[in-house]
C-alpha cells in the first residue's frame, strides 16, 4: 500500500495477523487482567454447559424416575465390562438385586440391552423409583395392595420399585406424599442451579468489567503512540495526507479496534469453548443422537465459507462506494461558496443522487447476503432439533436413552447454533476492524519519519559545542547553503544549487515570484525536509548532525497563516514555555498585544476561539510575534509575515520586527520590499536558482529582476 495514498484492498483473510500481533502487545501490557477475564470466560461457559446437564439429572432421576433390576448373579455370567461398570453406580436394593436408571442405559445398543435382558442380568420391566414416601393414610395401605397384586417390589430402607402404570391408582395429593423425597431433592437441585446462575451474573459481570477495563486501556496506550507516531512524521507525510484521514486514524479507527477486540476475540474465545464443550459432552451422552446433530455441521462449514467470501465482496463494494460519497461531500461542502456562486447546485445534487444510488444498491447487496445466512442457520438449527426429538423419541420407545437426556440435547442445541448465528455480526466486525487495522498500520510504517536522536548523540552534541550537560543549547545562529538541491518530487528541482551564508545576528531577505522556492529554503533549515544533494549547516555544523530539538530550538518561525490554537491567549504565546510574568509583559509590550490584551474581559487568560476567528489578522500576526519573542530564538524566520496587513497594523508589526531581529540572526521572506530595505544581503529567487545578491542599494543600481519588483511596487523610474 503507498504509504501517502489509502487504496481499497482486498487480502482474501478475514483478518490481518499483523493487526492481531499490534492488538497482542496491548493487550498483554494488561495480562492479568486478560488472564482473569478469560477465566470468568471459562466460568460462565461451565455454567452454561452445567445447567442442561443439571436438568437433565433432575428428570431422569427426580422426575421420571425410570429404569431396570439388576441381577448381580447373572451380571457376572453375562461377562459385560461396560455394564458391570454401570452397575457399581446403581442403587443397591437386596438379595443380589439393584436398580439402574435408565439414563445410565444410553451407551447400549439395542441389540446390545436385548442380550442383557435374555441372559437375565437386567429386568425386562421398566420400573419407577419410589424412595422413601410418607406412609401415613392411604399411601401405605396401596401401596401394600400393589406389592400384594405384583404391580409393585418392596425393599428394606422404604424403597419401593413400582410399575409405570401401577401410579394411576394413587390421587395427585397423595402422589405429592409419595414423591416427598424427590420433591425435595428437586428443590436442592433447583437452589443449586440459582446458585450456578448467581456465580455465572457475578462472573458476567467481573468479566465485562475487565475487559472492557483491559480495552479501554489497551485502546489508550495505542491512540497515545499512534499519535506520538504522528508527531514524529515529518511534513512531507502531511502534505500528502489529510487531517481529517488522520484525526479519523487516531478516534474512529481505534474505536473499530477496540469494538472488534470486546465484541469478538474475547467472546470468539467463549463460542469456541461452548462448541467444544457441546460437541465433547453430546458425543459422551449418546453417540447417536449426537451424529443426528453433526449432520449438520459439513453444511454449517459450506455456508459459512460461502457466506464469508460473498460478504467480504459486498463489503468491499460498500467501502468503496462510502469513500466517493465522503469525498464528494467533503469537496462540495468544502466548496459551497464555488457552487452557488456558479449556480452549480442542481448539477451537483444530481451527481450525489447517483452515488447515493450506487451506495444503496451496495447495501442492499449486502443484506441479501446477510438475509440468507442467518435463515439456513436457523433452518440448520431446526432440523437438529427435529432429528434429535424423532430419534430420541424412537430410542426411548426402546428403552435406550431417557426423557432428560433428549431435553439436553434440545437445550444444547440452541446455545451451540446460537454464536453460529451471530457470526454475521461478528465478520462485519472483523471486516471493518481488518480496513482499520490497515489504517493504522500504515501510519506506523510510514517511511516520513523523522530519525530519532541515537543514544548518546545528544550528550556528544553538547560536548562539540561545549555546552552544559543540562539545559538549553543556543547556537550562534550562522548559516550556510552549499550547493543545494531539492524538489517535492523526483526529478522536479525546485531548488538548484543554491549557495549562500549568513553571519550571526545578520538579516537575509529572500524575494521572488510565487514558486521560485522562498518558503523551500526555510523548510529545509528547520529540517522538515531532507536535502537531496549538497548541505546546509549553522554554525559550521551540519543540520543533520544537530538533533532535532536543538536544531527547531534555536528557530522560530513567524508564517502568513498563523495558526492560533484553542487554549487561552497566555499559552498561544508560550506554547508549554515555563511561564515568566516579568517576560511575558516585556514581550507584550514590544509586540504591542498588550494593546488589545486590555480590551479583553479576562485578559491574558482570555480563551482563544478555534484558530483565532475572534482576533482580526494583524492580532493574530502580532500574537505570533509574540510567540516567536517568547522563544527567544537564535534564528528568527520571517515567511511573508506582513502580507495581507492594513497599513496602520503594519507600522506596529514593523517596530516590534525591529525589536524581533536584534541579537539574532533573520531571514525574512517577503513580498513587500519596503520591509526588507535594512536587510544586511537580499537574495533574488527565479526558479530555484539565485539570480542576484546584494544589499537593497547595490541591487537597484545593477537594475535587474529585483530592481523591476522595485519599480512595480514604488513606480520608480
Amino acid at each position: 500500500m503507498d504509504l501517502f495514498h489509502e487504496e481499497e484492498t482486498d487480502s482474501g483473510r478475514m483478518f490481518d495477523t499483523r493487526i492481531m500481533r499490534i492488538l497482542y502487545g496491548y493487550v498483554m501490557a494488561y495480562k492479568k487482567q486478560l488472564f482473569f477475564s478469560l477465566a470468568c470466560v471459562v466460568v460462565i461457559t461451565s455454567a452454561t454447559l452445567a445447567v442442561p446437564f443439571l436438568a437433565k439429572t433432575i428428570i431422569d432421576r427426580y422426575v421420571v424416575k425410570q429404569g431396570y433390576l439388576v441381577n448381580e448373579g447373572l451380571l457376572a455370567r453375562a461377562g459385560s465390562a461396560e455394564l458391570s461398570k454401570r452397575e457399581k453406580k446403581a442403587l443397591p436394593l437386596a438379595n443380589g438385586y439393584s436398580f439402574l436408571f435408565q439414563s445410565q442405559l444410553s451407551f447400549f445398543s439395542q441389540s446390545q440391552l436385548r442380550g442383557f435382558t435374555a441372559s437375565g442380568a437386567l429386568s425386562t420391566r421398566k420400573y419407577t423409583l419410589v424412595e422413601r414416601p410418607d406412609e401415613s393414610g392411604r399411601v401405605a395401605a396401596v401401596l401394600a395392595s400393589l406389592v400384594a397384586d405384583g404391580k409393585a417390589i418392596a425393599y428394606p430402607g422404604g424403597i419401593f420399585l413400582v410399575k409405570p402404570a401401577a401410579l394411576t391408582e394413587f390421587t395427585n395429593r397423595e402422589l405429592l406424599l409419595v414423591r416427598r423425597t424427590d420433591a425435595a431433592n428437586i428443590m436442592r437441585y433447583v437452589l443449586f442451579i440459582l446458585a450456578i446462575f448467581a456465580v455465572q451474573f457475578v462472573a458476567s459481570y467481573l468479566q465485562i468489567v475487565s475487559l472492557m477495563r483491559l480495552s479501554q486501556r489497551a485502546m489508550r496506550d495505542l491512540r497515545r503512540d499512534l499519535f506520538a507516531r504522528i508527531l514524529s512524521l515529518e511534513v512531507s507525510y502531511f502534505d500528502a495526507n489529510p487531517v481529517g484521514r488522520l484525526v479519523n486514524r487516531v478516534t474512529n479507527d481505534i474505536e473499530v479496534l477496540n469494538e472488534m477486540f470486546s465484541s469478538v476475540l474475547v467472546t470468539l474465545f467463549q463460542d469456541i469453548l461452548i462448541l467444544a464443550g457441546i460437541t465433547a459432552v453430546m458425543f459422551a451422552a449418546n453417540v447417536y443422537l449426537a451424529c443426528a446433530v453433526a449432520v449438520t455441521f459439513p453444511f454449517l462449514f459450506a455456508v459459512t465459507l460461502v457466506f464469508r467470501v460473498k460478504a467480504r465482496g459486498a463489503y468491499r463494494i460498500i467501502r468503496t462506494k462510502i469513500a466517493e460519497l465522503n469525498a464528494f461531500l467533503n469537496e462540495n461542502i468544502s466548496g459551497i461558496r464555488i457552487v452557488q456562486v456558479f449556480v452549480q447546485e442542481l448539477k451537483q445534487l444530481r451527481k450525489f443522487r447517483h452515488i447515493n444510488n450506487e451506495v444503496y444498491h451496495a447495501n442492499v447487496r449486502q443484506l441479501y447476503v446477510y438475509a440468507v445466512f442467518r435463515p439456513l442457520i436457523d433452518f440448520f438449527r431446526w432440523f437438529a432439533v427435529a432429528a434429535v426429538i424423532y430419534l430420541g423419541a424412537n430410542l426411548i420407545a426402546d428403552g435406550i436413552v431417557s426423557y432428560g437426556l433428549v431435553l439436553m440435547f434440545l437445550s444444547y442445541i440452541g446455545s451451540f447454533f446460537e454464536p453460529i448465528g451471530d457470526l454475521s455480526e461478528k465478520f462485519d466486525i472483523m471486516q471493518s476492524a481488518t480496513a482499520a487495522g490497515e489504517k493504522i498500520l500504515s501510519v506506523f510504517n510510514a517511511t516520513a519519519a523523522r530519525e530519532a536522536a541515537g543514544p548518546g548523540q545528544d550528550e556528544a552534541f553538547r560536548k562539540r559545542c561545549g555546552a552544559p550537560p543540562r539545559g538549553r543549547v543556543r547556537l550562534r545562529g550562522e548559516i550556510a547553503f552549499d550547493n543545494v538541491w531539492f524538489g517535492y518530487t523526483p526529478g522536479q528541482w525546485v531548488l538548484r544549487g543554491v549557495s549562500f551564508s549568513v553571519k550571526p545576528h545578520q538579516t537575509l531577505a529572500i524575494v521572488g515570484e510565487t514558486g521560485s522556492g522562498k518558503s523551500t529554503i526555510i523548510s529545509l533549515l528547520s529540517r522538515l525536509y531532507a536535502v537531496q544533494k549538497g548541505a546546509i549547516s549553522v554554525d559550521g555544523m551540519n543540520i543533520a548532525e544537530i538533533p532535532f530539538d536543538i536544531l527547531r530550538g534555536n528557530i522560530a518561525t513567524v508564517m502568513q497563516d498563523v495558526f492560533l490554537f484553542s487554549r487561552t491567549l497566555r499559552e498561544n504565546v508560550t506554547l508549554g514555555s515555563e511561564y515568566n510574568e516579568e517576560m511575558f509583559r516585556q514581550v507584550a509590550q514590544v509586540t504591542h498585544i498588550n494593546k488589545f490584551i486590555r480590551r479583553l474581559a479576562l485578559g491574558e487568560n482570555e480563551r482563544v476561539m478555534e484558530r483565532g476567528t475572534t482576533f482580526s489578522a494583524g492580532e493574530r500576526q502580532l500574537l505570533a510575534f509574540a510567540r516567536a519573542l517568547y522563544a527567544d530564538p537564535s534564528i528568527l524566520v520571517l515567511d511573508e509575515a506582513t502580507s495581507n496587513i492594513d497599513t496602520e497594523t503594519e507600522r506596529l508589526i514593523q517596530d516590534a520586527i525591529s525589536h524581533l531581529v536584534k541579537g539574532r540572526t533573520s531571514i525574512v521572506v517577503a513580498h513587500r520590499l519596503s520591509t526588507i530595505q535594512s536587510a544586511h544581503t537580499i537574495l533574488v529567487l527565479e526558479k530555484g536558482v539565485i539570480a542576484e545578491e546584494g544589499n537593497h542599494a547595490s541591487l537597484l543600481a545593477r537594475r535587474g529582476l529585483y530592481y523591476e519588483l522595485y519599480k512595480l511596487q514604488f513606480g520608480a523610474s
